[in-house]
């Protein structure tokens, strides 16, 4: 719906706007949500997905009017991507990996520098670090479990494949943002972006059937 209405994007948003634009997450929302949500540690995992979505909608939501609220906006999708990061946990390090992702990173913050003002410099840099992380414990959650049994559940691929496309769509606003415009930048962006949060919202499908089933594993 949101691709078939593709309302025009003007200087006077609107409400409607808003709700088409957010319409794929609440969908996503309810997806997870029918994984079970709870307070117990088998839903640790699909709890946060969701919350991490609901904060991505509420950044969604900020970034229709993004001449005024665009900052407002990251810190959203910030929360959103410490969500995520706190779902696929710690388990592995890693760290050569998470110092390749940043690379990438740190080359789009160069090449969009000059077009950085006021509190922009520092929160983009900031924000760039924890979409990085992001990406990086979607990553190492994938070898995590190849390195404990040989072979990764499609949920785990989902994560990370979802963390990426996450990661390219962020990167394609810096440069069509600050650097310089990307041509068909709009369908790039959301394209990226909701097939990330798609890939992001699945990894939790029947969550907790994995859950109890790892816990039979350490008790063995």
């Amino acid at each position: 719906m949101y691709f078939v209405a593709w309302l025009p994007e003007t200087e006077k948003p609107t409400v409607f706007a808003a709700l088409l634009k957010i319409l794929p997450i609440l969908c996503l929302c309810g997806f997870v949500s029918l994984q079970g949500i709870s307070l117990e540690k088998e839903h640790n995992y699909s709890r946060r997905i969701l919350l991490g979505l609901i904060f991505s909608g509420i950044g969604d939501i900020f970034l229709v009017w993004k001449n005024t609220y665009f900052i407002h906006g990251m810190a959203a999708f910030g929360i959103a991507h410490i969500l995520y990061i706190r779902a696929f946990g710690f388990q592995a390090k890693n760290w050569l990996v998470g110092l390749l992702c940043l690379l990438p990173g740190f080359l789009i913050y160069y090449v969009c520098y000059p077009g950085l003002q006021g509190k922009l410099v520092i929160a983009v840099l900031i924000y760039g670090f924890v979409i990085t992380g992001m990406m990086w414990r979607a990553i190492t959650c994938v070898q995590n479990q190849i390195e404990e049994n040989g072979l990764c559940r499609w949920t785990r691929m989902s994560a990370c494949i979802g963390a990426a496309l996450f990661y390219l769509s962020d990167n394609i606003i810096a440069i069509n943002k600050f650097w310089f415009p990307v041509p068909g930048s709009r369908a790039l962006i959301m394209t990226t972006y909701y097939a990330g949060q798609m890939f992001i919202a699945m990894s939790a499908f029947n969550i907790e059937e994995e859950y109890n089933l790892r816990m039979k594993s350490c008790k063995k």
